[in-house]
């Protein structure tokens, strides 16, 4: 099966390559659901807009090849960090 995500064999705190890739996108995609999981209240919908925009780009640049596998656990503390920015995860 071919994926836009280039493999690059690496080896993290005694991780396998295969570990690490794993753990590094289950840790974005629980970033994304935390970004988007967001409680009912009158800001809900505004900051969802938002956020939505954020998960947009961070996704669109992982599948685009603009973030490399290595890089993949940087793009999730920037977004982390940008919901921080609008008042954190269920803000």
């Amino acid at each position: 099966m071919h994926t836009s995500i280039a493999h690059v064999p690496r080896s993290v705190g005694g991780k396998s390559a295969v570990e690490a890739e794993r753990d590094d996108l289950r840790d974005l995609l629980a970033a994304i659901r935390d970004t988007l999981d967001l409680p009912p209240g009158v800001r809900r919908q505004a900051l969802l807009d938002g956020r939505v925009l954020l998960v947009l780009g961070t996704v669109r640049d992982v599948l685009d090849d603009k973030v490399r596998v290595p890089f993949i656990p940087f793009e999730t503390d920037l977004l982390r960090r940008k919901v921080a920015e609008d008042g954190g995860i269920g803000a």
